[in-house]
């Protein structure tokens, strides 16, 4: 009987040093959205009234940053690096299949610090492997269509604090919004999935949108365009409801709340690619008290790599070893900070598991991008293919010279591409043949190779190669060899891959193993 109560009476001592222990430390809210260019917003200059309204006051309380980016311009791949600082090459996460790391991630780190971790949406998308109860807690989903409802968001958000008022200790709590992802609102699919049940809180009208630059003024490609900025505005309604949530909680004013886009809108020239309507985000961070309302960052380049030692380094954390970014928290504190003049990002393959590898490496003004497919022999596939943008581009091809020489680029590419981003943010004209910027284009190419030696990208051979379009070839074929027979193998984060349905597949991806 003694032993049991001297038991008792430990546990509950070991509670009130856990409950202690992480009553210091600030939680964590980091909600995404799906496929949201970063100036689709009200803060970040989109000139739609009333487009991003919650978005828009969050900037206002608390830091915009204006040169941030993602490492990735899909779904998973990007995801995965904010939660382990490690570029989708040596993460294994280039594609859609699971990976057992021979490391820590985010979430597994603030677990084993006395935080309660959770994630409301995609779950399989924010983890490296299908053992979601290794990094979350509490993994709260949708059902169907409930997954466009700003009011279902506010619901789980509920029930996420719930179990954490019950638990005692701080959080990290990863929200993903599903809008503007495809299907939008509008869309023929959309209405068909009963996604359209749930309308944003205003729709716009044809007169009230462009189209961007980078894509062929037309009307069906405009009607597009509105059915995404109908879903950017469903997408605000649904941060709102998560913020409402927060706003009339406990936890309202010790908790640090992080704003992102997981890269570009899902058309041609932007999601997939590496231009800049591809891996730009928009950032904001609030957190009361600690960091300036309406604050904004012109100075830093900061990307996806930096989130977990940013996140460990506000908590007080030790980062493990391993981690790619650094830390920015001096930055949100307004001081000044020595940040990279350079960020390097990238594309593997597309979710059914086609390589189309890309790298690319921006400073503030240029940007040069490696395609290492980009021989001719491979044109380029993703999910904009099924789209009404993509579609009216390769019909219009046959007779528009113009839409032509776009939609030409856009499947087939060049091996080398030079941008000044400065005066070309849509990346329209290819500067790498440009004598006046030879010089400029030596030095990224040696910017992009030293990372690639220090990150260990497999691209790093092919790089070697970028002027033998016949060897690039034979890298290429067996490139696709090797994704082909992972198609075959692995476990997947989708029902079905280039080789058709996925289940049964329970290999995961040796990201620690050379292939």
């Amino acid at each position: 009987m003694r032993r049991v109560c001297l038991l008792a009476i430990l546990l509950w001592a070991l509670g009130l040093v856990s409950y202690a222990f992480s009553k210091g430390k600030p939680n964590v809210l980091f909600i995404t959205v799906d496929d949201m260019n970063w100036n689709s917003i009200g803060a970040y200059g989109c000139q739609i009234p009333e487009i991003t309204p919650n978005i828009d006051r969050l900037a206002e309380g608390g830091m915009r940053f204006e040169q941030a980016y993602v490492q990735a311009s899909n779904c998973s791949p990007s995801r995965n690096v904010f939660q382990t600082s490690r570029y989708p090459h040596q993460s294994g996460m280039r594609g859609f299949f699971y990976v057992e790391a021979g490391f820590k991630t985010l979430p597994e780190v603030l677990k084993e610090s006395g935080y309660i971790t959770g994630v409301i949406n995609k779950a399989a998308d924010s983890s490296l492997s299908p053992d979601f109860e290794k990094y979350w807690d509490v993994n709260l989903k949708f059902n169907g269509a409930e997954k466009r409802s700003a009011i279902s968001y506010g619901q789980q958000m509920e029930k996420f604090l719930s179990t954490v008022e019950e638990e005692k200790q701080a959080f990290y709590c990863v929200v993903n919004v599903a809008d503007p992802h495809k299907p939008f609102f509008n869309d023929i699919k959309s209405k068909k999935q009963g996604f359209d049940a749930f309308a944003p809180s205003k729709v716009f009208s044809i007169d009230e949108v462009e189209v961007p630059v980078f894509l062929p003024d037309a009307p069906k490609v405009k009607q597009e365009v509105l059915n995404y900025y109908n879903s950017v505005k469903r997408g605000d309604d649904c941060v709102g409801a998560i913020l409402e949530v927060l706003k009339k909680s406990q936890y309202h004013d010790k908790t640090i709340v992080i704003f992102v886009s997981d890269h570009g809108m899902p058309l041609p020239y932007a999601k997939s690619s590496v231009y800049p309507n591809g891996i730009r985000t928009p950032w904001i961070i609030a957190w009361p008290g600690e960091i300036e309302a309406g604050a904004v960052n012109t100075v830093n380049m900061i990307s996806a790599i930096d989130f977990m030692p940013t996140v460990l380094d506000i908590a007080g954390i030790k980062q493990p070893s391993g981690v790619e970014g650094q830390s920015f928290y001096q930055a949100l504190k307004g001081k000044e900070l020595t940040s990279s003049e350079y960020v390097f990002a990238q594309f593997d393959e597309n979710a059914g598991g086609v390589p189309r590898p890309s790298r690319t490496v921006l400073t503030k003004k240029y940007g040069y991008v490696f395609n290492a497919w980009a021989t001719g022999k491979y044109p380029f596939k993703c999910s904009a293919d099924a789209y009404a943008t993509h579609k009216y581009m390769k019909a219009q091809a046959n007779s528009n010279q113009q839409v032509k020489e776009r939609y030409v680029h856009w499947v087939y590419r060049c091996v080398e591409e030079l941008y000044d981003y400065e005066n070309d943010p849509n990346a329209l004209n290819n500067l790498i043949d440009d004598p006046e910027y030879k010089d400029i284009a030596n030095q990224l190419r040696t910017e992009l190779e030293k990372q690639m030696q220090a990150t260990n990208d497999y691209l790093l051979p092919a790089f070697k190669v970028r002027n033998n379009k016949e060897a690039l070839n034979i890298w290429m074929q067996e490139e696709d060899r090797k994704a082909k027979q992972r198609a075959e193998q692995l476990q997947w984060k989708r029902y079905k891959n280039r080789r058709g349905a996925t289940k049964g597949h329970i290999q995961l991806y040796q990201s620690h193993l050379n292939e």
